[in-house]
């Protein structure tokens, strides 16, 4: 848990420090670029950038690319979201120094590696419920691990299950996803239960 929870830029807590570890972070934000721009999965990537520099590219039609770059501060967008249009002073921030920062390194992304990414790509296209079930199962087996319950592997293969055992409701209301969330929850709050 101890290596899990060190990650090496930004400082976050716990449940989003660990979705960073498995990507399912990365998974949940490709699903809000779906549905904030449009974007159908397929026109979605995702890259490894160990650096935390670059946190978003958008390539035009003509191929020019441009790049939002900042230091890895949680701070400075939750600020933006609060204060938008307005970009307001940060007290206490460190500005990026791109001669500090030297090179910025990209790999692409392994699904293998990183099964839960894959879980939200799939999760995404099949829509309704499935969504709700991904975050759910998320949520409860993250948990799970922070107390001790399963290992860190362990976590996708909770996810993996929950996602295996449902049956997508591809238009449902908000009472629906709450009882999909809740059941979920169960779900592998029952698979755990006796560790």
């Amino acid at each position: 848990m101890e290596e899990a929870l060190n990650h090496p830029n930004w400082s976050m807590g716990a449940k989003i420090t660990i979705d960073s570890a498995s990507m399912m972070n990365k998974g949940l934000e490709v699903i809000e670029a779906h549905w904030l721009f449009d974007l159908p999965y397929d026109k979605i990537d995702v890259l490894l950038h160990k650096e935390s520099i670059i946190h978003s590219m958008v390539e035009f039609h003509d191929s020019s690319v441009i790049a939002q770059l900042g230091t890895p501060d949680m701070r400075v967008p939750i600020q933006y979201a609060l204060t938008y249009p307005d970009r307001i002073p940060l007290a206490g921030r460190k500005r990026l120094n791109l001669a500090e920062a030297g090179k910025l390194h990209f790999r692409d992304m392994d699904f293998t590696r990183y099964p839960c990414l894959q879980f939200a790509y799939k999760a995404g296209k099949m829509g309704g419920t499935m969504t709700t079930v991904l975050n759910a199962a998320n949520e409860a087996a993250v948990s799970a691990f922070l107390y001790g319950k399963v290992t860190f592997l362990e976590i996708e293969t909770l996810i993996e299950k929950a996602l295996n055992q449902h049956s997508v409701i591809a238009l449902p209301d908000l009472e629906t996803i709450q009882e999909v969330d809740i059941m979920t929850r169960q779900y592998i709050e029952s698979l755990v239960k006796d560790r």
